[in-house]
């Protein structure tokens, strides 16, 4: 009997967690009044978990930042959610949250009036910042692999009296992306047993000799570091067209190094910043690309690319996706780098692979001004795509978005 009671109540601290669709409350108690009193602040609060979004909904509500408890989770566990919204101006209409959490082959909602169903917009006040928490509930059912999360605000009103998906559309999206559906991307979660990539990168006992050999003794145990790349479906890259990567440091250096297995090299591009992830017409080419963000927050991070040939891409971007990567390819970096290719840059048998090494100064780096002290955090990933075979390998899971840097490993700098 005891067992039954303690699941009956497990299940209702369950359902608890889960937002509500209903209407919002009308009647609110003492301990409601205090819930959205609490929780109506005049500032977004600063901690190093809450990352700034500033995305504006037609003048009207704008969607300052974000936190989340953790960016992965297994089927059945719960994602703790917190979004800052702020009244730009008073807003008369009804107007819900809508959550999406979208994975390839599945869509889960979480629509909700904030603060936990207490306070609609219509309520809402010109300048407040309302703190809006939340429970993700992964289904045991959900897919699993990396799925992200929208968010937006629709009429009730219009949804409920006539099944009209009129939303608020958005003026300026901030940090965030927006898709056709009128949506804002806020972050992206990777679901099942994959968990967060994490590496603590070794120094180098001297400096490397960039020459695309990987001679030097200190790759040996970076290549192992980094250990295995799988596919963007998150399946293991077959041994035919394996990757290995690794990462060093010294006090001026940030060295990268890939060593990649091909037997149909492909790289038609000879000047610098020329797309080098295109087949030109044919497909993908072959390349390697590198992104690092220096602070976690997927502003100011740098994307480098270098292809067979040691052609280089780089480009840093100040948020999401933006400038447009030919406004952030302007910007050249002073990188060093080599490649040693085993086989022809195009139509021919005996390809085998090549080999990567470079080398960029810290202080040419986004954000840094010297080698990091061993304490700070980057978010990095690493990725080599191919013409054929498997299309994209990947360090840490990013599914289809190499861009969205909130799946990117967590690295350190250490002696």
């Amino acid at each position: 009997m005891r067992k039954i009671v303690l699941v009956f109540v497990a299940t209702l601290l369950a359902l608890a967690m889960l937002p509500s669709c209903r209407a919002p409350k009308k009647v609110l108690t003492e301990q409601d009044r205090q819930s959205v009193k609490d929780s109506v602040l005049t500032d977004v609060p600063t901690g190093e978990n809450i990352l700034p979004l500033n995305a504006n909904l037609e003048d009207k509500v704008a969607l300052l930042a974000y936190s989340v408890s953790t960016h992965a989770a297994k089927p059945g566990d719960a994602i703790a959610v917190t979004f800052y919204w702020k009244a730009l101006a008073k807003v008369t209409d009804d107007y819900k949250i809508f959550v999406h959490l979208d994975s390839p082959k599945a869509r889960k909602t979480y629509d909700h009036y904030a603060i936990n169903n207490l306070y609609p917009t219509t309520s809402w006040n010109p300048g407040e910042v309302l703190k809006d928490e939340f429970m993700i509930q992964i289904d045991q059912s959900f897919p699993a692999g990396p799925a992200r999360l929208w968010v937006g605000l629709f009429d009730a009103t219009a949804w409920r009296d006539r099944k009209e998906n009129k939303r608020l559309s958005v003026k300026d999206p901030g940090n965030c992306r927006t898709d056709k559906e009128g949506r804002l991307l806020v972050t992206s979660f990777m679901i099942g047993e994959t968990q967060e990539k994490a590496l603590k990168v070794r120094k180098a006992a001297s400096p490397i000799a960039v020459d695309g050999t990987l001679s030097d003794e200190e790759w040996k145990q970076a290549l192992l570091d980094v250990g295995a790349f799988t596919t963007h479906e998150g399946k293991p890259v077959p041994e035919a067209e394996a990757v290995e990567a690794g990462l060093t440091f010294d006090d001026k250096f940030l060295y990268v190094a890939f060593r990649v297995k091909d037997t149909d090299l492909q790289s038609p591009y000879k000047d610098r910043d020329s797309t080098l992830w295109s087949g030109n017409g044919k497909g993908s080419a072959d390349v390697v690309e590198f992104y690092f963000d220096p602070d976690g927050d997927g502003k100011k991070y740098l994307e480098l690319q270098i292809s067979p040939a040691g052609v280089i891409f780089d480009a840093v971007f100040d948020s999401y996706r933006a400038p447009a990567w030919k406004d952030a390819a302007k910007t050249n970096l002073e990188v060093d780098a080599k490649v040693v290719a085993d086989g022809t840059l195009g139509d021919g048998p005996g390809d085998k692979g090549y080999t990567v090494e470079a080398a960029i100064p810290w202080t040419q780096l986004p954000g840094m001004t010297a080698a990091p002290d061993g304490t700070r955090k980057f978010k990095v990933n690493l990725f080599k795509l191919s013409n054929s075979g498997t299309w994209a390998a990947n360090w840490s899971p990013a599914g289809n978005d190499f861009h969205d840097l909130s799946l990117a490993g967590t690295v350190t700098f250490g002696n």
